[in-house]
């Protein structure tokens, strides 16, 4: 009988800024795997937090590794100083602000590795609202916390009996916009289809030979757009993105962010302009930038200036003119090396 211990499979990685508060829950969800400890790392790349955050971890999570960056580098930044550090097959992007069921990387495995998945790259899961929900009955007034949806409104509750969809992977719309696949339906058993165009980072595996041929996240874009950026790379080189339903995670939506916040504005709109450059067919790559301005302008009319974010937007813009050249010479070096064509891979994107 051969004792020698199995080397880790997979590496769990969680990117945080000042979210001590959220990872004790995140890590419990980690702990409770079904999957062996002995079959997994974990790592906690901490984005210069000013809350404790690393002393927290040392004192109640020594089993997890801890890397510190000098300053806050985002979402994209964080992992990919992480990834660097990363020696597993795989490596699991796991929000600090979601808590996995007990089987999520279980069966996050079981679908990379299963037979004809070689050349899927990423494998995305369930992210569910956190926490459950109970419908209100029809006409019944809306309150501060409620989820209006299209199929009715929602009200927060532990002992709810509703869960809502936050993402079963990430969608482009034909006219550049991405969004949450899924986003606020109720998780019903009617599963979409597993094929999907891109991952949501809040709860994904990663193949580290497909990051190895393609590179992992561009730092530059800090947060939001990241993983619909990686990937567009990914389809472009060859490789496919499936999502696993039992693959669940509970996530507390815009709890290390704030998405009324300039902060959001400026990088969801910059993040959007330059993936597009990056990636997207020309004549929408060049639609969406020469429509940016009228999109400001006609905002500021008819919101004003602060309700609009018009500076913040104007911002924004400013960054993406001067990140324009290098987002260029991106799209070239891929256009050179692409498997499958730009416009092969725009079929995929969906109806607005």
């Amino acid at each position: 009988m051969n004792d020698t211990p199995r080397r880790p499979v997979l590496t769990v990685v969680i990117v945080s800024w000042n979210g001590r508060h959220l990872l004790d829950d995140c890590l419990a969800g980690v702990a409770r795997q079904d999957l062996g400890r002995h079959r997994f790392d974990v790592v906690v790349l901490d984005n210069a937090s000013t809350d404790g955050t690393v002393e927290h971890l040392a004192r109640h999570h020594p089993d997890v590794r801890v890397l510190t960056a000098p300053y806050n580098t985002g979402f994209a930044g964080g992992a990919h100083r992480a990834l660097a550090e990363v020696s597993t097959p795989y490596a699991v992007l796991l929000n600090n602000d979601a808590v996995p069921e007990p089987g999520f990387l279980s069966a996050l495995l079981r679908a990379i590795e299963a037979p004809g998945a070689e050349r899927v790259a990423a494998v995305t899961g369930k992210v569910l609202l956190r926490p459950r929900f109970r419908r209100l009955p029809p006409g019944a007034p809306a309150a501060e916390g409620d989820v209006v949806a299209p199929t009715g409104t929602y009200r927060p509750t532990p002992d709810g009996d509703v869960d809502l969809i936050n993402s079963t992977g990430n969608e482009v719309t034909r006219s550049g916009y991405g969004r949450d696949r899924g986003w606020l339906q109720p998780d019903e058993g009617r599963e979409p289809p597993a094929e999907v165009f891109a991952f949501c980072g809040a709860a994904v595996l990663l193949r580290a030979a497909a990051l190895a041929e393609v590179g992992d996240f561009e730092p530059r874009l800090f947060l939001y757009y990241e993983d619909t950026d990686l990937s567009w790379r990914l389809r472009t080189a060859g490789w496919t993105i499936r999502y696993e339903p039992t693959a669940v995670v509970r996530h507390e939506h815009a709890a290390s962010s704030d998405v009324r916040s300039a902060l959001f504005r400026f990088h969801d709109d910059r993040n959007r302009l330059l993936v597009l450059t990056r990636n997207a067919p020309g004549r929408l790559a060049v639609r969406a930038a020469l429509r940016y301005p009228v999109t400001v302008l006609h905002l500021t009319l008819r919101q004003g200036p602060a309700a609009a974010m018009t500076v913040t937007r104007l911002r924004a813009l400013g960054s993406y003119l001067r990140l324009l050249p290098s987002a260029v010479r991106v799209r070239r070096a891929a256009g050179r090396s692409a498997l499958v064509p730009r416009a092969q891979t725009a079929t995929h994107l969906v109806a607005d």
